[in-house]
């Protein structure tokens, strides 16, 4: 009975410990940051089902939608899993995979604590405002104190903690949305509803200090959903004005002080300026705090004003938009000009923004159409299975036509084309269609600003690359987990419980194994002028734990080579190439090695095949020349 009683608190700071882990140590993609967050997840995600299966707790209940939606995302990672067979790139198939698996287990922990957790939906949407403020408050303490912000003298875009300016300032979107819910809730105390509005203000500085045009389009239109749908508009709108009115002297300054939005500013600008801001920034706070009080402590506004009010603005706002718009298209020479002036900005591969604030005026995609099309090229060569997860660094180098790389094609749908296929794309696509039915189904109050909040991810993943970042991801699943929980219902499988266990075991040593073969992989790189037999043992270690990679047959060729058994070397290099025969760097090694050893026969064959397949790498170009003569 114990047990029972101290389930959702043990739930509640679970879920929100791995939440904290997830936003502030993700480490952005870096996979190795991943992997304490991942096991972390699975940890909790498979003893909560153990428990269920083996009869220590209820099991969470599921409509069809919700049944769909884990059918499909689990489906969808399976899928991901088996593509590692037919990849380009099996080794990033593998890590996109294990990526993957955290995020199914993020899921489940959301789904038990939907429907354990009393009042989970409030309690949820509470936590993850709070935890989001202290997101931004991290994130805006590296304008005021620069040793947090790292490369900051270099970049003046606000990123840190996640490290990518476009994925905090979803965050920021997300925070935003859930301020305006506390803002505007009745049932809550004076406090929590002025901190809700000090929340929006810090959200709307943070996503203009990321310059992120995206982040700032999708935060406009997260804050026109809650005012439509929230059910409170006049008092929504009167929190945004506050919030705007407190913000704007504060971007003001920051905009006008180069060592707050200008790039590559000294250390000592940064501060000097840093001081400056702190003052400003925490009177910002403070006004649209104590404005949100005035407005809580004024005399009720009756609904007739309200409903006039809020009429008045949403109607003024449209008006301004639609007459800047008919200026535009007037100055244009017609709609027809208008429209295809867009198009060429928006499809330009040479009129791209730079990354200061003047970025606000483009409506360049930076790239995107080049890189979308690039996905559809890859989805054309393999339709039905696709390149392989995680694949689209490898693609990118097949049909990129300019020097530019890139490791996803900023959207989520092409993504999942290209990697995965027609089959994966269906899973994907009708996960996300059973996803909007459970939010739609729990779209009132907290409920209604998850539901936003999931919607703006959705957004952004069409032009971003979120899926990859554990700071996005990971509260996304948990959310999604939450929205389908329906309750909790007896069960109990014992015999399940085992298989259960077994698979978060082999879940865990799937992350645990290419991680391993990393540490493996230094070690042999350690151990080469020391020691070129333990290198090369350390390399076939390295190769066994993870034989999809080819990083550790280059850790053992080059430990061959050390030795002086260039034949060993060599075959070390050929297994690579037979690995991945269509990645040029794999060619390239090759041909720089036969190149080292003066076969240049053999050197110009290879780094040949390298340059066909990739003929904008700059160094291959260069060796071929010196190979082929």
């Amino acid at each position: 009975m114990s047990l029972r009683l101290n389930v959702p608190s043990a739930l509640v700071l679970g879920s929100g410990g791995l939440l904290v882990a997830a936003l502030f140590f993700g480490g952005g993609t870096d996979t190795e940051r991943l992997l304490p967050i991942a096991l972390a997840a699975l940890f909790v995600a498979g003893a909560v089902v153990v428990a269920t299966l083996a009869g220590l707790l209820p099991a969470p209940r599921l409509d069809t939608a919700g049944i769909v939606l884990f059918a499909l995302l689990f489906s969808f990672v399976v899928w991901s899993g088996l593509s590692v067979e037919w990849s380009i790139a099996p080794d990033l198939s593998w890590d996109l995979f294990n990526r993957e698996l955290a995020y199914l287990a993020f899921a489940v922990v959301g789904l038990y604590a939907g429907a354990l957790v009393p009042h989970s939906l409030r309690v949820v949407a509470s936590g993850l405002a709070l935890a989001l403020g202290a997101v931004i408050a991290w994130a805006l303490a590296g304008k005021v104190i620069p040793s947090l912000f790292p490369d900051g003298g270099r970049f003046a875009r606000l990123r840190s903690p996640v490290g990518y300016w476009n994925a905090l300032a979803l965050l920021a979107t997300v925070a935003l949305v859930l301020g305006l819910w506390l803002a505007t809730d009745s049932g809550r105390r004076r406090l929590e509803r002025v901190a809700g509005a000090v929340l929006v203000y810090g959200a709307i500085v943070s996503v203009v200090l990321t310059y992120s045009r995206s982040g700032v389009a999708i935060a406009v239109l997260g804050a026109l959903a809650w005012v439509l749908a929230g059910g409170a508009a006049f008092e929504a709108l009167a929190t945004l004005a506050f919030a705007g009115i407190a913000a704007a002297p504060v971007l003001a300054f920051a905009f006008a002080s180069s060592g707050i939005t200008d790039d590559h500013q000294s250390h000592a600008t940064r501060v000097h300026d840093g001081a400056l801001f702190a003052p400003v920034l925490v009177g910002g706070a403070a006004l649209a705090g104590g404005l949100a009080f005035v407005l809580l402590r004024s005399r009720p506004v009756s609904e007739r004003a309200k409903r006039l009010a809020v009429r008045g603005t949403l109607g003024a706002v449209a008006f301004a938009v639609v007459l800047v718009l008919i200026v535009l298209v007037v100055r244009a020479g017609g709609p027809g000009p208008w429209v295809e002036a867009r198009w060429h900005d928006f499809t330009s591969a040479s009129d791209v923004p730079g990354q200061e604030s003047g970025r606000f005026g483009s409506i360049s995609s930076n790239h995107r159409w080049t890189w979308w099309q690039e996905a559809w090229r890859g989805f054309e060569h393999s339709p039905a299975e696709g390149r392989g997860a995680g694949s689209f660094p490898i693609v990118n180098l097949l049909e990129r036509p300019s020097e530019i790389t890139v490791t996803q094609p900023h959207n989520l749908l092409l993504q999942s084309l290209s990697d995965t296929g027609v089959i994966g794309f269906l899973l994907l696509a009708g996960a996300i269609v059973a996803a909007v039915v459970v939010a739609v189904r729990r779209a009132r109050g907290a409920g209604l600003a998850l539901a936003i909040g999931a919607g703006a991810y959705f957004l952004q993943s069409l032009v971003d690359v979120d899926w990859d970042f554990v700071a996005t991801s990971a509260p996304l699943f948990f959310v999604l987990g939450v929205l389908a929980a329906g309750g909790a219902r007896p069960a109990a499988r014992p015999v399940w419980a085992l298989w259960a266990a077994a698979a978060a075991c082999v879940a865990a040593a799937s992350l645990l194994v290419p991680w391993l073969s990393v540490r493996k992989t230094e070690d042999a790189y350690a151990a080469i002028d020391r020691d070129p037999a333990v290198a090369a043992s350390d390399a076939e270690q390295a190769n066994s734990l993870n034989p999809l990679s080819f990083e550790p047959l280059y850790a053992l060729a080059a430990a061959r080579e050390r030795q002086g058994r260039l034949d060993a070397a060599e075959r070390a290099f050929a297994r690579a190439v037979r690995l991945q025969p269509e990645n040029p760097h794999t060619w390239y090694e090759l041909g720089s090695f036969e190149l080292d050893t003066h076969d240049r026969r053999a050197a110009c064959a290879f780094l040949t095949r390298s340059f066909e397949l990739d003929p904008f790498d700059s160094d291959t170009r260069g060796l071929r020349r010196r190979a082929c003569g």
